[in-house]
């Protein structure tokens, strides 16, 4: 049914496009700033691990130098430094620069110093740093079994001893470690129970400035203790110091590629902004101006329908009027036969001025209805009486059958439905020569109620069904001249039965009689009913709840946007950890999984999911497994791990959706 806009629709259309260009800008920025916290927290943990990596490279090499038969031989048993001075030096092949080492005796004292490449004074020896990490080393020496010189060599070689942590010594940030010096093959024995210990002292740049700068290629790498050398924006890791509060922060400025996608986008997004505000500026112009005539016409229309009506209904209640008086006086049958047809056609233009005031009321939209309590069956009985007369006036049987159930209160438009049911009562009349109307009311599902007008008359090409319920049309061009009549009753009761949320429709065949009938929801006035219907309604209308796992943030947004119609509840997970943490923590009506994921891949969090299902003989949810592996063998291992489908990436949306549609169902994911 045609309605007519309303200026006040400008405003809400104004805003939505003004909301839809703030969207989209704003979701550019935070997609842009997720990338950048992505490659923030990426950086970081590149860092962290090369950190580790660098130090255990360090460790690695003063091992090769401290667990060796030759190393307890020259400086253990015999004491020969020059031996030191010739052998230790391997360390810088290996690329590190160590700004102090000193070897302890078996009583911790110094027997040994070099700083640089030089060898120093034993009193300028670094070693109160050292005294946790000596203490470390000194505690798993003593846990370790004793070394038996009549066994060797050995099988293995003893495990290292060492420890290492950040130090500041002098206002350097170095990396301490202490390493005790023992055999590997049991060719030379410690002099004492106790070995020696090498302490080294490499400043954090050898560590992993240098190294993780030039590695990860990150700018502006620096160092320093606590948050000093920080600037806003900056990436940083932090490791704890020997004997200071303050951490050593590792700090640098971080790759930004959201934001450089974001500047370099500034440019065309406001081209693309100025031309959609510029096409959005004509077209609230053009659409002030159609409002503008539009509400116009609506007034003038307006106000020609209110005068003509004043005017036709002015002098068409006189003759009204006075048809009644002289229908009251001394008449000769001809005269009273001339009042009839006076009376009759005043009541005909009455009715059809009704209707055309309704049908442009429909037009501008100024039709409403109510909702409010009334007896449907003491409606249908009112309108049993009115129509009576007329009925019986063409010697028609008109009957009522109303069901038990009509006999309450239902919430809906008494008014309009009593002008629906009118009209398919006065139809059934104007069109029934002998016979009889039968008017019934009976219930249907979720409170529908049927409203049904039976007659015995002409009936109708059911093939021009759809011309009845058109506005100035009538089943043929015959009928206009045989009934009179300008084809707006069924018109008209169509589109209030729509209004009320109904649907009405006909049956029949020619000569046969016809059948109309209208569906209209009236609930129960109730109170109490209502709510617990509505209730029931919304629990039945709960949408699923569907875990989708996948390590690539593009992946879960590419699924977020496919069902971003479909009634779903969403639960991300970047892992199968994750996915298998949030399977314990609640209930999921589906799970769609990646195959191939870091921390826990997709087949083992799927046996995980199967195993917890098992143990706690809980039924069996349906999981798809989403993924590029799409070889026979990945299918194989889909199914195998307790997969119910395997769906290859790039994901179909119409069989993603049927799959979705089948588990709403209650079919499960199998039958996709």
């Amino acid at each position: 049914m045609r309605r007519l806009s309303n200026r006040n629709l400008l405003a809400p259309a104004a805003a939505i496009a003004l909301a839809a260009m703030a969207v989209f800008v704003l979701s550019l920025v935070l997609w842009s700033r997720s990338v950048d916290a992505q490659t923030l927290a990426r950086e970081e943990e590149l860092v962290r691990q090369g950190l580790v990596t660098a130090i255990a490279e360090v460790e690695a090499a003063l091992v090769t130098e401290t667990t060796w038969d030759e190393a307890v031989l020259y400086l253990d048993n015999r004491r020969d430094m020059a031996w030191a001075d010739a052998n230790l030096d391997d360390f810088y092949a290996l690329g590190f620069n160590f700004s102090e080492l000193t070897i302890l005796g078996a009583q911790d004292e110094p027997i040994y110093h070099r700083q640089d490449r030089q060898r120093a004074p034993l009193n300028g020896a670094t070693t109160d740093v050292f005294q946790g990490l000596l203490a470390n080393v000194r505690t798993a020496e003593a846990q370790r079994p004793p070394l038996d010189a009549e066994t060797a060599p050995w099988a293995t070689m003893p495990e290292p001893i060492q420890s290492s942590a950040f130090a500041v010594v002098d206002g350097r940030s170095v990396l301490a470690t202490a390493t005790l010096i023992q055999p590997n093959a049991g060719a030379a024995m410690p002099a004492e129970q106790k070995g020696l210990v090498m302490l080294t002292l490499l400043p954090v740049r050898e560590v992993s400035i240098d190294l993780l700068a030039g590695r990860f290629q990150l700018a502006d790498m620096r160092t320093g203790l606590g948050d000093a050398r920080l600037q806003p924006g900056d990436a940083q890791v932090r490791m704890d110091v020997i004997g200071s509060e303050a951490p050593l922060v590792l700090a640098w400025t971080p790759q930004t590629p959201g934001a450089m996608l974001l500047r370099n986008s500034i440019l065309p997004i406001i081209a693309v902004l100025l031309t959609f505000g510029a096409v959005g500026a004509v077209m609230v112009v053009r659409a002030r101006n159609a409002w503008r005539e539009q509400a116009q016409a609506q007034r003038t229309q307006t106000e020609f329908l209110a005068n003509m009506s004043h005017e036709i209904r002015t002098p068409l209640n006189g003759v009204c009027a006075v048809a009644a008086a002289l229908e009251a006086t001394p008449l000769t049958p001809v005269q009273r036969n001339m009042v009839e047809i006076i009376r009759s056609s005043g009541i005909s233009l009455e009715r059809l001025l009704s209707d055309l005031l309704d049908v442009a009321r429909m037009e501008t939209g100024s039709v409403r209805v109510s909702h409010e309590a009334f007896n449907l069956a003491e409606a249908a009985r009112t309108l049993e009486t009115l129509m009576r007369p007329r009925a019986e006036e063409k010697g028609l049987t008109l009957s009522l059958d109303i069901a038990p159930e009509a006999e309450q209160l239902v919430m809906g438009d008494p008014v309009r439905l009593k002008q629906v049911l009118a009209n398919l009562m006065t139809n059934a009349i104007k069109f029934t020569e002998r016979g009889e109307v039968r008017v019934s009311v009976r219930p249907l599902a979720e409170n529908r109620w049927r409203l049904q007008v039976d007659d015995t008359g002409m009936g109708f090409d059911p093939a021009r069904k759809a011309e009845l319920f058109k506005r100035f049309a009538q089943g043929d061009a015959s009928i206009g001249r045989r009934f009179g009549g300008m084809g707006l009753g069924l018109a008209i009761s169509r589109e209030l039965v729509e209004l009320m949320g109904g649907e009405i429709d006909a049956d029949s065949r020619p000569g046969g009689g016809a059948t109309f009938w209208a569906e209209l929801p009236l609930p129960p006035a109730d109170p109490a009913a209502e709510t617990l219907a509505t209730e029931r309604q919304s629990v039945q209308a709960r949408p699923l709840r569907i875990l989708v796992a996948d390590d690539h943030p593009v992946n879960r947004q590419a699924v977020e946007v496919l069902l971003a119609e479909f009634d779903a509840e969403l639960v991300l997970a970047e892992n199968g950890l994750e996915a298998c943490q949030a399977f314990e923590t609640a209930p999921f009506d589906m799970v769609l999984m990646d195959m191939q994921m870091p921390v826990m891949d997709g087949l083992t969090a799927i046996r995980n999911i199967r195993a917890k299902e098992d143990a706690a003989h809980q039924g069996r949810t349906p999981i798809v497994m989403l993924t590029a592996n799409t070889l026979p063998e990945h299918q194989a291992a889909s199914l195998a791990a307790g997969a119910d489908l395997h769906l290859p990436k790039p994901i179909e949306p119409e069989r993603l959706i049927a799959v979705l549609q089948r588990v709403a169902e209650g079919q499960g994911a199998v039958a996709a």
